[in-house]
């Protein structure tokens, strides 16, 4: 989880599985899908060609945590 990187709180830890699991989800809209790696903390949108789209993080500079404690 990425507040372990911080060491702010402890992390959860999964278990795995040990043979991969398949996960189907039937939608007849599929952009409104997340998808999100608890572990690793990576999102993905699904796309209207069955896939997961990856969504990267958008920090914009006046937004930042460090910035608005600066006030």
């Amino acid at each position: 989880m990425l507040d372990d990187i911080t060491g702010t709180r402890e992390a959860h830890h999964y278990p795995e599985h040990k043979s991969a699991i398949v996960m189907t989800v039937y939608t007849k809209t599929p952009e409104k899908w997340l998808l999100i790696d608890r572990e690793t903390g990576q999102v993905y949108q699904g796309s209207a060609h069955g896939d997961w789209d990856r969504l990267d993080p958008v920090v914009k500079p006046g937004k930042k945590k460090d910035a608005q404690q600066d006030d």
